[in-house]
This record gives structure tokens, sequence and C-alpha cells, in this order.
């Protein structure tokens, strides 16, 4: 692959208060990159400067080579010579337009000849299943079917990049299921460059090659999805990223001793960690039985008192309250009575250390 989207240390303020503070990514051609974080983080305002609707205060970004923002040089590309699309969360459909016309919209913006324009709706209504409703307006279409009409005007101009913001968020919980599968397999198979934006981490999961997860302005780690969540960089990540439990720890010597009452020997690999920080245990590596075991060497066993059982449909999740009062979560083998003595048991490997 080839880097086709390039931002260099990208600075934005809005009446003195910094938004974006130094971002630095590259995408490559055909890559999906999801920009994942809480609300005010600044993916939506990087999104902006990306399409060309903000220009950036400091730094550069390029696209396929060429220059995109450079305010040191006092260059802004607007966003009508960028040649990128942008699918909004409120899908910004002409309701007087049908949805034909609705796909066709930039094509004759752009002045393509009407040939083109019949052969490329077609197309693109055909790539999101929406060929039988060609002739119909917003008005008569369910939120995930005007959607669907949203990407097909995007992508029927052929973008260099798409540009997705929080696309699926106006969507009941049912159909954002259903629609971040098929939004998944659209971008796959059209082959085309895009950023995303969300801030919910199942769609980012399931629909970046790479996650960009943002906080105060920073990219706080990029990677692909399977290692940010396993290899979490901060705390941050791995409380944002999926259900964790975080356990102080200080170094001695070489051994770190665990908020839990756990002492581990590290092998000479102690000097290697920080004096002092946290222990991350996804919950999913956590069991929590009311039977006995013969744990061997690679995996930890404790005591613990059961305070809280959540049945969630495929599992149950508990809260294990340990000796020393700290409570773990976990996936439990079974209903499990609140109050109950339990054992907590979980991988050695499975503990992550994170800085402090």
């Amino acid at each position: 692959m080839s880097v086709f989207l390039e931002c260099h240390q990208l600075h934005k303020q809005f009446d003195g208060n910094p938004v974006l503070d130094g971002i630095d990514f590259s995408l490559d051609r055909g890559e999906c990159l999801v920009l994942l974080g809480p609300s005010g983080c600044g993916k939506s305002t990087l999104l902006n400067i990306i399409a060309g609707l903000l220009a950036a205060d400091q730094g550069e970004l390029r696209c396929d080579g060429e220059v995109l923002d450079a305010p040191a040089q006092g260059f802004h590309r607007p966003m009508r010579d960028r040649r990128f699309s942008m699918v909004f969360q409120d899908f910004s459909l002409w309701p007087h337009m049908t949805v034909a016309e609705n796909v066709a919209f930039g094509l004759r913006v752009r002045g393509a000849h009407r040939s083109r324009i019949r052969e490329q709706v077609e197309q693109a209504l055909a790539r999101v299943r929406m060929s039988d409703f060609l002739d119909r307006k917003p008005e008569q279409l369910s939120g995930g079917q005007q959607q669907r009409v949203a990407i097909a005007r995007a992508l029927a101009v052929q973008p260099r990049l798409l540009l997705l913001d929080e696309p699926l968020s106006a969507l009941d919980a049912r159909l954002r299921e259903d629609l971040k599968t098929e939004l998944g397999a659209l971008l796959q198979d059209s082959g085309v460059t895009s950023v995303y934006v969300t801030h919910d981490q199942s769609e980012a999961m399931t629909l970046g090659d790479r996650i960009a997860l943002m906080k105060g302005g920073r990219i706080e780690q990029i990677g692909p999805p399977e290692q940010v969540y396993r290899e979490p960089s901060s705390c941050f990540v791995a409380e944002f990223l999926g259900s964790s439990n975080l356990l102080p720890y200080q170094r001695q010597a070489n051994e770190v001793a665990v908020q839990g009452g756990l002492r581990l020997s590290l092998n000479g690999q102690a000097e290697r960690l920080p004096a002092q920080g946290n222990c991350m245990l996804r919950r999913e590596a956590v069991c929590i039985s009311q039977s006995a075991c013969c744990p061997g060497d690679d995996v930890i066993e404790l005591s613990a008192i059961c305070r809280q059982m959540h049945f969630l449909g495929d599992r149950h999740e508990a809260f294990a309250e340990l000796e020393n009062g700290h409570t773990l979560r976990g996936i439990a083998d079974g209903p499990v009575r609140e109050g109950a003595t339990v054992r907590v048991r979980f991988p050695r490997n499975a503990l992550r250390f994170l800085p402090d």
C-alpha cells in the first residue's frame, strides 16, 4: 500500500482554546481509519479540516502528494476542489428530489454527461440495495433507507476520499447494528479510502482497518483494532475501549505488588516497568465461579464475595469483592447468588502493565 493522506502536526484553536494539539497520522490508499473518542476530543474538528470545511492553524495536510493545508505558506485548498465526499449524521437529503435525483446531484454539479450520470446513479444505488426506490422522495423512506441513499450519493461521484461523520448515530440500536455490518462490507468492496468518525467503540472495531483513539485534541493511540484493544498504551485507552479492571501496582525489586494481594515475579523484567502504575485485566479474562479448582502456575485464583450479578443475554456478568475490598468485574460460569463466596480466576498473562 502507498501513503495516501498525511497529517503532520495539525493544530486548531477556537477563541484561544486548543481543540487539536499536534495531530500526526498517515492513511494508506484503500484503508479505513476510524477517529474514535469521547465528545469534545476533537475528532469532528479534525474531520472538518480534512474535508476543507475548516482551515488548520498550524501544520500540514497532504492527499496523494498534493498539499491541501499549509498555514505557514498561507495555503488552504477549499472543499470544492478536494474531490472528497462527506456523509453526515443527519443524512442531508434534498426533500423535494427523488432518490435518483439526490444521488445524481453531485455528478450534475461537477458537469458530468447525462449518460454517465445515469450509469453512476444506477451503480451507486445497486451497491446499497436501493435500486427499487429511485423514484421515491426521502419522506417515503425509513431512516436506514435514507442513510443508504446518502452513502450512495457520496460514492456516486467516485471520491478520492470518503468522510463519514457519525453516519449511524441518528438510527435506532437494532438498525445501527445491521447497517454497521453492511457499511463495513460496502467500504471494503468499493475500495474507497475513508475516514470515519464515531464515539461508538463497536462501530470502530467493526469498520476500522485502524483506530485513532483521541483525547483532549491529541491521538492517544493509533493502530489495528485488535492491537489497540489488547495492547492499550494508557489507562484511558484501556477504559474507553472495552471493559477493564485496573489494579494499581508498585515495583519492588524483581517483583510487582498488585492491589488485591498479588505478588508477581517478573523474572528479570521488572526493571522495564515504571515504579508504579496500573495492571489492566480485561473483563472477559476474569472467570467468577462458585466451584473450586486447582489452578496451575499460569492461572491466578483469588477468594472473593459476589456483590452484583447481571444477566446480559448470552452471559452473566459478576462483580466480585476481594478480601482487601477491591472489586473485580468478570464473567460468571453460571448464575451466582449475591453474597456468595466465589473464586476469581484469570490467566497470569492476561495482566498488562500500564504507566501511571
